[in-house]
């Protein structure tokens, strides 16, 4: 007997019932909270129980009229994106019975929502793919992690020669690597994050303001850490990570140019390595890069021999509707919305050539 279950970030004590930050901290109420608030998403989980057996997908609405392409659709058009490194999610018992059901069943709760386009971030190594349609999977990329059951003396000898030098260049130097405590010290990041973000020409979306990295200081304290560098009493680095049972993940972060020399990138990783593996964690995902062998892929993948694959999932579910913001899309931009290679096409944002991605900015670990 199939049950569905629809929760809402006011329905907290239920959602967390289901999905605690311990288990999956992108998939948290806490994160949903705090990326409602301050990202202009509405975030539900959705739940398909069969027995003691169930599958938990959060996600994110987006509403389509808020678009320059969306203009001229009303009456509650949305799309959907999950949280990074979720997906469905299951639990309890054999997933198999279950699984087959899930795509048929979220594609009718999807219609009824209004709900045009889905995309998901899937968790490499959690995410039910059996749960979703085959077609609409997508290799998107090589991820780099470190493997934190390996033993520390097996863990020096497998960073490259340069990462080994550079680490050793930043003790050198005496930077001194620490955890947020205060405040202050989150507004000290935030001013190395946004010079980072202008010293890159990041694309707008990723200006998060002050407040969005208090609110996950302060209400997320069990499952983020802030880590700052500093070089002769000032900040020069940081980096936000954000971490549950299993996994920590690198999120975001930044460096001052200036300071480059004394690499507290570097650093920070290898003191947030070590502090991983002393939690018991089993993983720490340091991400890819904005393109194959790209600079920030071989400088993550200086830590690490290890990869695995990371894929993402894009679902129609509204297709005359989906069609119609293409080519509305296509007409405003002058372009073929299929030749954006982004989903879906429609919220597509043509950006100056001095952008760059944040992944190449912002150590962002999913498109």
């Amino acid at each position: 007997m199939f049950k569905e279950l629809v929760y809402a970030t006011h329905d907290s004590t239920q959602w967390r019932s289901v999905l605690p930050a311990r288990d999956n901290v992108f998939a948290s109420v806490e994160f949903a909270q705090i990326t409602e608030r301050y990202l202009d998403r509405k975030a539900q989980l959705y739940i398909l129980k069969n027995g003691d057996t169930q599958i938990a997908y959060p996600f994110f609405f987006r509403p389509v009229h808020s678009l320059p392409v969306g203009e001229d659709f009303r009456g509650g058009l949305s799309d959907t994106v999950s949280p990074e490194f979720t997906g469905p999610l299951s639990q309890g018992g054999p997933a198999t019975p279950i699984a087959v059901e899930f795509p048929k069943r979220f594609s009718a709760f999807a219609v009824n929502q209004g709900v045009v386009a889905e995309f998901i971030h899937l968790h490499p190594w959690k995410a039910l793919s059996g749960a979703l349609l085959p077609d609409g999977l997508q290799f998107s990329r090589e991820i780099v992690y470190v493997d934190l059951t390996w033993p520390e003396h097996r863990l020096w000898p497998s960073f490259s020669h340069a990462c080994r030098k550079n680490i050793m260049r930043s003790q050198r130097e005496n930077v001194r690597v620490f955890e947020a405590q205060t405040l202050g010290d989150i507004r000290e990041f935030y001013r190395v994050y946004i010079q980072t973000m202008k010293y890159r020409n990041a694309l707008g979306h990723y200006y998060y303001s002050l407040d969005y990295f208090s609110s996950i200081f302060e209400e997320l304290r069990a499952n983020a850490r802030f880590v700052l560098a500093e070089y002769r009493n000032q900040i020069v680095a940081g980096t936000l990570y954000l971490h549950d049972r299993d996994d920590v993940y690198s999120y975001l972060g930044g460096a001052d140019h200036n300071f480059q020399h004394v690499r507290p990138t570097n650093a920070i990783i290898y003191e947030t390595i070590f502090w991983s593996k002393r939690q018991g964690r089993k993983r720490l995902i340091l991400g890819g890069g904005y393109s194959p062998n790209d600079g920030i892929f071989r400088f993550k993948a200086s830590f690490s021999p290890e990869r695995v694959r990371f894929f993402v999932y894009k679902r129609v579910h509204l297709h005359e509707e989906y069609a119609a913001l293409c080519r509305s899309w296509a007409s405003t931009h002058g372009r073929n919305s299929e030749s954006t290679g982004y989903f879906p096409p429609y919220r597509f944002l043509p950006a100056p050539e001095s952008a760059r991605d944040s992944a190449e900015t912002a150590f962002v670990v999913a498109d």
